[in-house]
Parts: structure tokens; C-alpha cells; sequence
């Protein structure tokens, strides 16, 4: 592996460090979290010279020299950025790059392909499947960092993005949601319904700690046993049902897409503790939570989830 050797020194006096470039700042406000690179790359001697220059630009790195090291320490660690060199010793960089696109914990993060290999195919090949960015060797720390800082900037604010539209969904639910939902067919008056939504989206927000049944049939302004039957009308299931469910699905969601304790997530969404957490989650699909978070590339379907929110909840019991 070859670099330019520019002065490094120099380049660091020119760009401010990538962490506070990009923006990426600590759940507690304090300073800004050094972004993580997964540097992917067999050839020591090259790769170390341009990860010390790296790491003086801010960024904490982690090194894998194989392909499967590196689907590893991308699952387990969820890097910020993935810089992948295309010939390695056990699993080419074209399957590593599509693994990693392919997974639900991994398809987010971008990846820079960084290569000795100039011929359009590769180039071709390496966006089809997903690669942010293709780098031919040998490129200048600076170069490389100002690409880096670019595809931060972006994933940042996809990412912002993702988490105000989840807010929203949690809040308000789904847009047209009750579009879902065959009114005619369940003959409720439409102000019924429109209290049985603002009860569920009350049970989103107070998943932790959800209201009794005659407090939230009070919160919205109906009385208790209309607001049992209306569950069971409407969403196909008693509102403890509702409870269940929701909670499952939070549960795959943050299993699957968080780093988040088991423990963590017990508390999150109202399970006294991680053994409870678990028998609900070995009940429901089958498999204990630490499987449940390596499931991550099947679909909902096939783990045995409902859709719940989106039209009638099928099957529960409660």
C-alpha cells in the first residue's frame, strides 16, 4: 500500500479534526466523540503509515486484515465509516462490501472502497453494491480525510433524520395511518376511533411505564369497557395485547439495530428485569434475545412479528 507522504503536520494545521468537522457529539453533550474508521486493510506496512495519519486527524481506528474480521468488528463495534481494500486474504472485498450492504445492522454505514484496482468494472461493481465512495491507490491523507468528513456529514444527517421521522411515528403515528385501517367494515363512529389512537399513541410514549386501563381510557375520554371492546374491534386484540406486541417489536428494533444492553433494553421498555425480557422475547420469536440480535438480516415475517400500527393485530391472546 502506497500513500503520498504529505506533511501531516501541515495538514492537520489546515483542517480542523474530523470529529468536530462532522459533528458527532456524546449522548451527554460533552466534547465531541472521536468518529471510529474500520480500516480493512492486509498490508501492514502501508497501512499503518496512513492510519497513524488518520488517527492525527481525530479519528479512533479499529484494524481488521481478513474479510471475515472485518464483518465481525462492523457488527459488533458499528463503526462510523468503513475504508475497504478490495484484495484480501480470505473473502474478496466485492462479497465483504456486499455482506456488509446486506445486513440490517450494517447497510447504513458508509463504505469507502480504497484500492489498487483503476478499471471501470471495479468501479462499477463497488457502487452497484452499495460502496459510498471508490479511492485508488496511492491518495493523499488529505484527499482521503476531506471524503471521509464528506460521507460523515451525510450519513449524520440521514441519520438525524431517520430519528425525528421515528419521533414522529411514536408520537403521532404513521402518516394516513388510519387509511390502514377498514373503518366501514368495523362500523365505529370515526370520534371513537379517533380516542382508540390517541390511547395507542399514549401506549407508545408510556411503554416503560403504561397507564392502568382505567386511566387510560379516562386520558382519552371514553370509559373502560369501550375502550377494551374498541381494541379488540379495531386493532384485533386486547390493549395488555397491544402492550405485548409493542413491546416486542421495540425490542427486536433495539436488539437489532442498537449496541444497547439486554439489560438496557428490559428497562426501556418496562420489563422489571433481563429475565423477564427474555422469556417474553423466547415466547414471541422463538429465541433468546442474544439470537434474536444476530437475526438481523430476516425479515419481520419470518420472525414471527405483526405489524402492529399499521391495521389489525392478528393472533394475540390476552
Amino acid at each position: 500500500m502506497t500513500i503520498h507522504s504529505y506533511p501531516i503536520i501541515q495538514e492537520q494545521a489546515a483542517q480542523p479534526r474530523i470529529d468536530r468537522l462532522v459533528g458527532l457529539t456524546s449522548k451527554q453533550g460533552r466534547e465531541p466523540e472521536p468518529a471510529l474508521l474500520l480500516v480493512v486493510e492486509d498490508d501492514t506496512d502501508g497501512r499503518d503509515l496512513y492510519v497513524s495519519q488518520l488517527r492525527g486527524y481525530g479519528f479512533a481506528v479499529s484494524i481488521a486484515e481478513t474479510g471475515q474480521a472485518a464483518l465481525d468488528l462492523a457488527r459488533s463495534s458499528r463503526p462510523n465509516a468503513v475504508l475497504l481494500d478490495l484484495g484480501l486474504p480470505d473473502i474478496d472485498g466485492m462479497q465483504v462490501l456486499r455482506l456488509l450492504k446486506g445486513s440490517e445492522l450494517t447497510r447504513s454505514i458508509p463504505v469507502l472502497l480504497l484500492t489498487g484496482r483503476d478499471d471501470v468494472h471495479s468501479k462499477v461493481q463497488g457502487f452497484g453494491l452499495g460502496a459510498s465512495d471508490y479511492l485508488t491507490k496511492p491518495v493523499a491523507t488529505s484527499e482521503l480525510c476531506a471524503r471521509l468528513s464528506l460521507h460523515l456529514r451525510q450519513q449524520s444527517l440521514l441519520d438525524t433524520l431517520e430519528s425525528h421521522v421515528r419521533q414522529y411515528r411514536d408520537q403521532f403515528g404513521d402518516i394516513n395511518e388510519t387509511g390502514t385501517v377498514d373503518l366501514d367494515r368495523h362500523d365505529l363512529p370515526r370520534q371513537e376511533v379517533a380516542r382508540l389512537f390517541e390511547a395507542r399513541q399514549l401506549l407508545i410514549r408510556r411503554l416503560a411505564d403504561p397507564p392502568l386501563l382505567q386511566e387510560l381510557a379516562a386520558a382519552v375520554g371514553t370509559n373502560q369497557p369501550k375502550l377494551s371492546k374498541g381494541f379488540r374491534t379495531l386493532f384485533g386484540t386486547t390493549v395488555f395485547g397491544y402492550i405485548r406486541e409493542l413491546r416486542m417489536l421495540r425490542a427486536r428494533e433495539l436488539l437489532q439495530r442498537t449496541c444497547m444492553p439486554i439489560k438496557t433494553i428490559a428497562t426501556e421498555i418496562g420489563f422489571r428485569s433481563t429475565g423477564d425480557l427474555t422469556r417474553a422475547v423466547k415466547e414471541h420469536y422463538g429465541m433468546t434475545p442474544t439470537a434474536l440480535r444476530h437475526h438481523a438480516d430476516q425479515s419481520p415475517a419470518t420472525l414471527g412479528a405483526d405489524n402492529v400500527g399499521a391495521g389489525a393485530v392478528t393472533s394475540v391472546t390476552g
